[in-house]
């Protein structure tokens, strides 16, 4: 029994010690040197790696290797043949492997001249520090507020549509825990820049005075930050700021849930910003992937106006073309065929899954409107590729696991039209032109 403990500790906090880490607040640093003030990306820039932050943290390494090699002393001195010499050689390993590091960061801090370096390929440096980021541990307020902040600005304005991309598939999960429920447009009127400074600045006094003179008027300044509309700028600038609040360790109990409810609103408001930014964006690519993070985290409201989205629209006489009527998005043109096939396969993935309470009316009459939405889509030569069309196929295979099953579009014709008189519907004639989707409000 005790030698099996013994091998535990060492497996555990030793494993901890000399396993490779991805640091969150490196990549965060990399990607505020990336974008300058203007939203441009950088080729020279001053880049933190993995050994900056190793020598950050070489303190808290060496105490925990302390702490081990500790453990075991007591072990030993309390039952010196308990100790057996599997751990003793972990501790030993350990030592060397800690000593071995430090030397190595040592060695590259002394060898660097210069922070700047010059990144060839700037858009594809955001992606891989996005990467990194979307890795490390958002365990903490200040953590959290550094990641939110990040996939808000790149999903919005980075140039790089990789980048805006991963950005947008990577704040879905946030999307949930900040309750967003839909996307955003940017405020008409959002509040100018120095009074976002004046704002902050009178936050982070009576921050800093609470403590002494207690949280009335962090609460009243809190209130007056939460008031004002502010555009995703605006929001960046405001979170950066909460983080390094955040990371303070000066906060009392009445203090806290006054930051947290600021930052925790403001974070949705920038993910919502961010995520409407995605939904317009020229690139279909993002764009599939706003469709995508939408589809998976905002619920089947937004998976229908996604299908509603999938009917062409022309424009009026002034240009102006509708939008869907719930979530305003904007219908798909000529060549977004990636769009549509991620709507579909999205579909495909996670199905209708209307709400439990729907009335059962009215599930029916949604489930036969996206069935024939989609039929119509898969015969539709004129308006939707090849992929799209497949994809519709496949989409049509997990609504209706009655249906035949198949990827031949005439199969499914001929069992919708047998399935739509048994319902007492019209199939479809040719065109997906008049096949609204569902009465969305109604959902």
């Amino acid at each position: 029994m005790g030698s099996t403990r013994l091998q535990l500790i060492p497996a555990a906090t030793l494993g901890a010690l000399l396993t490779s880490c991805v640091s969150g607040s490196a990549a965060s640093h990399n990607l505020d040197e990336l974008l300058d003030s203007n939203d441009q990306l950088r080729h020279v820039v001053e880049l933190r790696g993995i050994m900056d932050d190793l020598l950050l943290d070489l303190t808290g390494r060496v105490a925990a290797l302390g702490a081990t090699a500790a453990v075991a002393h007591a072990i030993e001195d309390d039952d010196p043949d308990a100790l057996d010499r599997e751990l003793q050689d972990a501790v030993q390993v350990g030592a060397v492997g800690v000593a071995v590091q430090t030397g190595q960061i040592l060695d590259q801090v002394a060898s660097d001249q210069t922070d700047l370096v010059h990144v060839g390929d700037p858009s594809l440096e955001a992606l891989h520090q996005l990467l990194d980021l979307l890795k490390a541990p958002s365990d903490s307020l200040a953590t959290e507020l550094r990641l939110t902040r990040q996939l808000a600005r790149y999903a919005a304005y980075c140039p790089g549509r990789l980048a805006r991309e991963r950005a947008l598939l990577g704040m879905g999960p946030w999307l949930l825990k900040l309750e967003v429920s839909s996307p955003a447009d940017p405020p008409r009127v959002p509040a100018e820049e120095e009074d976002v400074r004046e704002l902050l600045s009178r936050f982070i006094t009576t921050w800093s005075d609470a403590p002494r003179v207690g949280v009335q008027g962090l609460q009243a300044a809190a209130d007056d930050l939460l008031d004002r509309e502010l555009d995703l700028q605006g929001l960046w600038r405001v979170l950066k700021a909460l983080e390094a609040v955040a990371e303070r360790d000066n906060a009392t109990e009445e203090m806290k849930p006054i930051l947290f409810r600021v930052a925790r609103t403001l974070e949705g408001r920038a993910l919502a910003l961010a995520l409407g930014s995605g939904l317009r964006d020229f690139d279909p690519l993002v764009r599939a992937a706003a469709m995508e993070t939408g589809m998976r985290f905002l619920g089947p409201g937004f998976v229908l106006d996604a299908l509603d989205s999938l009917t062409p629209r022309q424009p009026d006489s002034q240009g102006r073309v509708a939008r869907t009527r719930v979530y305003g998005l904007f219908p798909i043109v000529p060549g977004e065929g990636l769009v549509v096939q991620r709507v579909l396969d999205q579909l495909a993935a996670g199905g209708l899954d209307l709400p439990a309470d729907m009335d059962p009316n009215l599930r029916n009459v949604t489930r036969l409107r996206v069935l024939s939405l989609v039929i119509a889509i898969s015969y539709d030569v004129v308006t939707f590729d090849e992929a799209s069309r497949a994809s519709a196929l496949r989409a049509l295979t997990a609504l209706a696991p009655e249906g035949p099953g198949s990827r031949r579009k005439e199969e499914w014709e001929a069992w919708w039209r047998e399935f739509a008189r048994s319902a007492q519907t019209s199939p479809p004639e040719g065109s997906p032109e008049d096949t609204a989707v569902n009465d969305l409000k109604n959902v």
